[in-house]
């Protein structure tokens, strides 16, 4: 297995899920194929093989021999199609011919009618032959096998009218998936092609492919950024629609990050490269994308068993008809309407449309399973810090106890929070750092989980967390320190204890700003439904209640530990609930994957989170929450809508044709109308 090969390969000519299904066995079938996976939505085969036993010369021989072709990279369009347009014209100026016998017959052929039979009539019956080899029954046997017949009891101008609607059925199928498939090539198409660099003091222009990490990028007003990157030098206001879906441009200065496509609006920058090619934001994006839309979802499951026995019934009812009737017109008309691919496009369509839209916003969905499921959640459980707060605390107050003053007390606190990675800590830090405080290094720190840290400093012993820390510490509150605590969390607010030497010195009360949308966001997802909302965090429950007030949420656990944080979302499921649970994707990853959807807010540029969750939501917006859930459900209902479609379709159209009711042309006819009104109704999530 040393030697095994990995390769991936555009193919043209795929209009139909089967399609997908029909390479993927074909290749399985040579020798030194390992494995195959066909991405029907994205138009790309992924080949595993072994280069001792074959080739890709070989491979894409195989290919070919399907009927299908490697398309080259980059060209949006190929000959095929130019061919199709121009033998549908030819055809159908023919059939009308045919029709009005202006150009006459040889010996009772009709002439116009003949001509467009073998014109349209060739690309059917090869393909039919190839998916015969293959052992494939498709769409184009069933209409090969119409087409022949109805030329055998001399009808040239039925069977010409049957391969020409295959024609245009095979055309809009083609127009359908590259609408859907739009989104993505839109995403695709926004890297640049080149960029310029720094290098030896000179700035030159070279290919994207040849930055490097750690090459410095310029980037010009108006320009599209080549790399993922922190800025350093310049400042500009930057369009990120294309990673974060965001309308206005973002403010950005040395520091902070820039991403791949994302559009510099103003001043010059130059930005170092963190992340080129396939490691950037948008080649993850797009990957994620390319997968979600070839995974099925759970009611794929219905197309699949109506396509395991409708090939064996339509050909039995064929049959039937003509033993019964003894009208071989009947037969063919059977044949004719049936209509396999509008059942088995019907998922796959809906799919690749409902994630490219949520790309275009900045909502990345894994996969059909979890459109399916955001469809059915009626309960959302939210993380608070970095969820419903931003998780930037800032220290509002700071209270002195006996003859200690403000500074001391931020003195203290900001020794011992010195190597801290808490968001807290991050508060005290900074606030020290604003006022301009040296911090020394603390002598000793340990961190009590859940509680606090205890630090030596200036060989003493200094406490700064929670009253927990403190009791355990044997230092108590007298009612003046317990009153002033429990009206800065009646106020929402985090206060933290910090003693000295077994004296309680002061408070530090710190507050996590709540995002300003989170209420209104909150109130969307009840009018969509949304049962139950839940809050979960580690916070102390004045602080947690404080918080709930504001945004309109009564459902609250708080002083949490992580594996506590699991194990409430566990018991909503276990009580029937199709739960949703939002986090920022790092530390709330054991419940995210714990819950039937897990959501990760704000992942741009982030690995961990972006891979830690079923939903990425590119940005820190809680109003991209509600709107997940409605391209769920939105996309999951058109799903139910196509099946249901093409299901009555081929039913009513079969029932028809056994009757006599339409005839073999009629059949040609209404056999493209389901492809259309599929088209038309998933074209509804493509807007």
């Amino acid at each position: 297995m040393e030697n095994i090969k990995v390769c991936e390969m555009n193919i043209s000519g795929m209009d139909c899920a089967s399609c997908a299904g029909k390479i993927e066995k074909g290749l399985k079938a040579l020798n030194g194929i390992a494995d195959v996976s066909v991405n029907f939505g994205a138009g790309k085969a992924k080949v595993t093989f072994n280069p001792e036993e074959i080739d890709l010369d070989r491979i894409k021989r195989g290919i070919e021999s399907l009927g299908y072709k490697i398309k080259e990279s980059g060209k949006d369009k190929d000959e095929k199609e130019y061919l199709d347009l121009v033998r549908m014209g030819v055809v159908g100026i023919f059939i009308l011919l045919g029709w009005g016998g202006l150009l006459g017959s040889i010996r009772g052929f009709n002439i116009a009618s003949a001509a467009a039979m073998i014109i349209a009539g060739y690309p059917l019956v090869k393909k039919a032959i190839i998916d015969l080899r293959a052992k494939t029954i498709s769409a184009d046997v069933f209409m090969a096998l119409g087409a022949v017949a109805a030329a055998l009891i001399g009808d040239f101008l039925a069977s010409a009218v049957i391969a020409f609607f295959m024609l245009i059925a095979e055309y809009l199928d083609k127009l359908t998936m590259d609408k859907a498939r739009r989104a993505l090539d839109e995403l695709i198409k926004l890297s640049p092609k080149s960029a310029r660099i720094v290098k030896d003091g000179r700035e030159i222009e070279i290919a994207i492919e040849e930055i490097r990490k750690g090459d410095t990028v310029i980037v010009k007003p108006g320009e599209r950024i080549p790399v993922d990157g922190r800025i350093i030098e310049g400042s500009s206001f930057i369009n990120q629609a294309a990673i974060t879906g965001e309308s206005m441009p973002v403010e950005k200065g040395i520091g902070d990050e820039a991403y791949t496509a994302t559009i510099n609006d103003a001043g010059l920058l130059k930005i170092k490269a963190t992340h080129v090619g396939n490691d950037t934001t948008l080649a993850k994006i797009i990957h994620l994308v390319e997968e979600a839309e070839s995974a099925k979802a759970p009611v794929q499951k219905i197309a699949d068993r109506f396509a395991a026995w409708f090939t064996p019934s339509i050909l039995l009812i064929a049959g039937l008809t003509f033993l019964i009737t003894r009208n071989i017109a009947y037969a063919i008309a059977v044949i004719v309407v049936a209509c396999p691919c509008t059942v088995a496009v019907a998922t796959p369509l809906a799919i690749v449309a409902g994630t490219g839209k949520a790309a275009r916003r900045g909502i990345i969905i894994k996969g059909g399973i979890h459109l399916e499921t955001l469809a059915k959640i009626d309960t959302v459980v939210l993380d608070k810090t970095g969820t419903i707060t931003i998780g930037e605390p800032r220290i509002t107050d700071i209270k002195a106890f006996a003859e200690h003053n403000e500074k001391e007390i931020l003195l203290m606190a900001a020794v011992v929070e010195r190597y801290s990675e808490h968001p807290l800590a991050k508060a005290i830090i900074k606030r020290a750092g604003s006022e301009g405080l040296r911090i020394p290094e603390p002598e000793d720190f340990q961190v009590i989980p859940g509680r606090g840290i205890i630090a030596r400093y200036n060989g003493s012993s200094v406490l700064l967390g929670s009253r927990e820390l403190l009791k355990d510490g044997r230092i108590n509150l007298n009612h003046e320190m317990e009153s002033y605590m429990k009206a800065r969390e009646e106020e929402g607010k985090t206060a933290l204890l910090i003693a000295h030497d077994s004296e309680v010195c002061g408070v530090i009360s710190v507050a996590d700003v709540v995002r300003k949308e989170s209420k209104d966001a909150i109130t969307e997802l009840r009018q969509a439904g949304i049962k139950d909302i839940v809050m979960l965090t580690g916070d102390n429950w004045r602080t947690a209640k404080a918080i709930g007030v504001q945004v309109g949420i009564d459902n609250i656990e708080a002083e949490l530990m992580p594996e506590d944080k699991v194990r409430k979302v566990q018991e909503l499921m276990a009580n029937g609930k199709k739960v949703a649970m939002v986090g920022d994707g790092i530390n709330d990853a054991p419940a995210l994957a714990a819950a039937d959807v897990g959501i990760a807010m704000g992942v741009a540029g982030t690995d961990v989170a972006i891979e830690a969750a079923d939903v990425a939501l590119m940005r820190d917006d809680w109003r991209q929450i509600p709107e997940a859930i409605k391209i769920g459900r939105k996309t999951f209902g058109v799903i139910r809508q196509n099946l249901a479609i093409g299901i009555l379709f081929n039913i009513i159209g079969v029932t028809l044709a056994a009757t006599g009711i339409i005839t073999p042309m009629m059949a040609a006819v209404a056999h493209v109308l389901p492809d259309l009104v599929v088209f038309a109704n998933s074209a509804r999530l493509i807007r």
